[in-house]
């Protein structure tokens, strides 16, 4: 069927036109094997990509701000002294809410609030910020309305108060301008990865006929596909470290997607979801079949409040059983197999808060302790940045080992420096022990 164009931030119209050839190494991964054994190297094929012209690059992020701060004392003084109580509070009155230095520059003179008790939804009232005190760490905030909302105002109210959220900003005819905030980006840096794959094959044996076909044909598939698989791997679970070669040369890793969203930046912030079932103790004991579809869904909502509502997700030929079953079971998961883009056969699980296209990726099935796993990201969000990109180094007859030192036979490999950028990985996840029971 017809594939669907720009499937996931794929470029291009879906579908090979008659007579096209992929322009490169990885659209030929693409082109031969769009489910084989490396479909992240065959997508990003597919995808943005930039050439680098350092081994380390750099890009920034910017999340939309929360504009929201959590409160932990009220005051109705500046200097944080006098005890509100709740019912009591009239419209004019100023309330003094204490924050924490970083929720508090989210707020600015003339800004309209929302006055929250997280347990108690019906204490909202609104206000307007008339101070921001950096020293006493308070935002003042001048009620437009009292704060008798709640049915029970005599318990609730702005003595309950513990979020603030900024919901417009109110200025008068005739007024200056206010001050401006802003926000700054998050840093990522990586390391392009010097991936080489070599073939090696004796004039003998390049010469001599086989019934299953050309030696050196098969040899240089063989090792494209080794290469493609390599790089995948690298792609989806290498660590960011440079040091040095046996050879005294500089040598470096690059982060993979899953090291991406599981520590960020600097190595140390969890951005994205990851957890396993098999050791969530909050499901300690059961089977997979009586929690299995909460805890999904729990981690599923995480994960689609941000990005798209469409993700795709790797996973391993035992993850995609266990949510089988949870379908068979409950009735309520919906999954339909549909073929996506250059012929990516996805299963395209509709969920309550997106849709996720499964893929099953041979490099989670094939490895036991990959099997019950997987990965959900949004192809957009990566960015290919290379020094130099999938090449092929061959070695001619006429031009090769002419001196002393010359082989009998013949010496090539595939080659690429290459490595990812992240954009926004907070909206993805690694989720293991699926379709596991719990063992703890």
């Amino acid at each position: 069927m017809a594939g669907n164009p720009g499937f996931l931030g794929m470029r291009g119209t879906g579908d090979w036109a008659t007579n096209q050839r992929p322009e490169n190494w990885r659209e030929m991964i693409l082109y031969l094997y769009p489910n084989g054994s490396a479909p992240l190297t065959a997508i990003l094929s597919k995808l943005k990509e930039e050439k680098v012209d350092d081994p380390i690059f750099h890009w920034w992020t910017k999340l939309l701000p929360s504009q929201a701060g959590t409160v932990t004392a009220r005051w109705l003084n500046v200097n944080n002294s006098g005890a509100v109580t709740s019912g009591s509070t009239a419209a004019g009155t100023t309330v003094y809410f204490v924050m924490s230095a970083s929720d508090m520059t989210h707020f600015r003179v003339g800004h309209q609030v929302l006055c929250r008790d997280s347990d108690q939804y019906d204490v909202d009232f609104n206000g307007l910020v008339t101070s921001v005190n950096t020293s006493q760490l308070n935002v003042g905030v001048k009620l437009l309305e009292a704060d008798d909302n709640a049915d029970d105002s005599a318990t609730y109210g702005a003595n309950s108060v513990d979020r603030l959220l900024v919901v417009g900003n109110a200025n008068a005819e005739g007024a200056s301008m206010p001050d401006a905030i802003s926000y700054d980006p998050v840093e990522w840096s990586n390391y392009t990865e010097i991936f080489r794959t070599s073939l090696s094959i004796t004039r003998t044996a390049r010469l001599t006929r086989l019934r299953t076909g050309d030696a050196y044909r098969e040899a240089k598939r063989e090792c494209l596909e080794l290469h493609s698989i390599e790089m995948e791997k690298a792609f989806l679970w290498g660590f960011k470290w440079a040091g040095i070669g046996d050879n005294g040369k500089p040598k470096r890793t690059t982060m993979g997607l899953i090291r991406a969203l599981q520590y960020g930046s600097d190595g140390s912030a969890n951005v994205g979801v990851s957890d396993s079932f098999k050791v969530n103790t909050t499901y300690s004991g059961d089977t997979w079949l009586q929690s299995g579809k909460d805890w999904l869904d729990y981690y599923f909502e995480q994960m689609f409040r941000y990005g798209k509502s469409e993700k795709l997700a790797f996973v391993g030929s035992g993850a995609l059983l266990g949510i089988n079953q949870l379908a068979e079971t409950y009735g309520t998961i919906q999954i339909n197999p549909r073929t996506k883009a250059y012929g990516l056969a996805v299963n395209e699980w509709i969920t309550p808060f997106g849709i996720v296209n499964m893929v099953t990726h041979p490099l989670f099935s094939f490895e036991a302790t990959n099997r019950y796993s997987m990965v959900i990201f949004e192809p957009a969000g990566l960015r290919y940045r290379y020094v130099s990109d999938t090449m092929f180094m061959s070695e001619k007859s006429d031009q090769q080992n002419t001196g002393w030192t010359r082989r009998d036979g013949t010496d090539e490999e595939y080659l690429t420096e290459a490595g990812l950028e992240y954009h926004h990985p907070n909206g993805w996840g690694y989720l293991n022990g699926v379709g596991e029971d719990n063992a703890v």
